[in-house]
């Protein structure tokens, strides 16, 4: 039996106020902008199951805010692929895209059971922790059975530095959130006047901190999901400054 914690995250709830779900999104959007190095190793990853002069269409799940994506698109296009993402959501949050290869999909979409009438290499980013494992699984059956690639990344280790690293996540909050994009006046208020966004930060760190599946756990979830034409790629990506690497699952369809 995969053991594991799976507490209780704010963002995972029906009932968490929708501006506060956004400022949460928003804020991890902020991050990557200015940690660069996190969306050019996805990037990298990413590219290997893309193929030069096909388009590079990317189905992103649980996309949030757009969190990494405008800085791989510019990394995928560095490395001569052309992409264009659609971000998907079960609170979709279509305000958040500002950027001319991406458009967000209106409609919920669930992880699990995603249309087959959506193409394109489907992505995961700092997300796939929120599913307990048999959600998780199926998520990797859905692409596995359909023969879709299906990139999946965490962007932190489960390790007790990595928890302890998360008490500097308030300073950081109310460092960022006034560059957070849109700007709107309600994440000022929830950050500085109520300070709700550097606790629910704090606290959804720790947890996801605990929740992430490891690079073992990851393989446990594919054992039985083998095929001649389907090939799974489970490592942890080295990044300086991250001790014990990032996780990441990589499945891809073999013509």
């Amino acid at each position: 039996m995969m053991r594991r914690l799976h507490l209780f995250e704010f963002g995972d709830q029906q009932w968490f106020p929708q501006i506060l779900r956004d400022a949460e999104t928003a804020y991890l959007a902020t991050c990557y902008r200015i940690l660069p190095m996190l969306p050019r190793r996805w990037a990298e990853r990413i590219s290997t199951v893309l193929h030069v002069g096909e388009p590079a269409d990317i189905l992103d799940l649980c996309s949030g805010a757009g969190g990494p994506l405008p800085l791989i698109i510019e990394e995928l296009e560095k490395r001569g692929y052309q992409a264009r993402v659609s971000l998907t959501e079960l609170y979709p949050n279509p305000k958040s895209a500002s950027h001319p290869r991406i458009v967000w999909l209106a409609e919920p979409v669930d992880a699990t059971r995603v249309s087959p009438k959506l193409a394109g290499v489907r992505t995961m980013f700092s997300a796939f922790h929120h599913f307990r494992p048999d959600a998780a699984k199926a998520i990797l059956k859905d692409a596995f059975d359909l023969r879709r690639a299906i990139c999946i990344f965490e962007s932190g280790p489960r390790t007790l530095l990595a928890a302890g690293m998360m008490v500097g996540v308030p300073v950081a909050v109310l460092a960022l959130m006034p560059f957070a994009r849109p700007f709107l006046w309600a994440y000022v208020m929830f950050t500085y006047l109520i300070p709700l966004m550097p606790l629910i930060v704090l606290w959804d760190g720790m947890v996801s901190i605990l929740r992430l599946y490891s690079p073992e756990q990851m393989k446990e979830l594919t054992e039985d999901l083998q095929a001649p034409d389907y090939a799974w790629e489970i490592g942890r990506i080295q990044v300086r400054g991250i001790p014990g690497g990032l996780p990441y699952l990589i499945g891809r369809p073999i013509p």
